[in-house]
């Protein structure tokens, strides 16, 4: 089973916008349409499709960015280069966005100029020194839990 995490975005940002973000350092792949895939050198799997589903978290986010860990590529890696291509995304759009892992851990959550991360054993003090500051750290429960 891969690791999965998923950044839902409320933009009216074009998903090939939000993709040409990416690149490079990420290589765009074939993927089917509607969905824009790219690989890093690192072996992460990122995926950006429109998404206009409310979840239970935000009102209505319009672009979803997947990351699909490799299981044969180097775990510490590929989670470096997701914060850092989550942050890329954070600057170049304003909208509320949230990073979960596979809908049920809320790891970072932006309402307006708030930025926010969880207090799991994810953020370790590398990653954190990625993100912007500033931001709060507290327990963020899953809406539901």
């Amino acid at each position: 089973m891969a690791i999965e995490y998923y950044l839902q975005l409320c933009s009216t940002t074009a998903p090939e916008a939000i993709g040409a973000l990416l690149v490079p350092p990420l290589t765009r792949v074939a993927w089917e349409a509607p969905v824009s895939a790219y690989k890093s050198a690192g072996g992460l799997l990122v995926t950006v499709r429109f998404d206009g589903r409310a979840d239970l978290v935000l009102e209505e986010p319009e672009i979803s960015v997947g990351f699909r860990f490799d299981k044969f590529a180097d775990f510490e890696v590929q989670n470096a280069e997701m914060v850092r291509l989550v942050v890329v995304l954070l600057a170049a759009q304003t909208g509320d966005a949230v990073l979960q892992q596979d809908f049920e851990r809320i790891l970072l959550l932006r309402r307006g100029r708030e930025l926010t991360v969880s207090e799991t054993f994810f953020w370790t003090p590398e990653l954190l020194a990625q993100l912007p500051s500033p931001y709060e750290r507290r327990p963020m429960p899953y809406p539901g839990d």
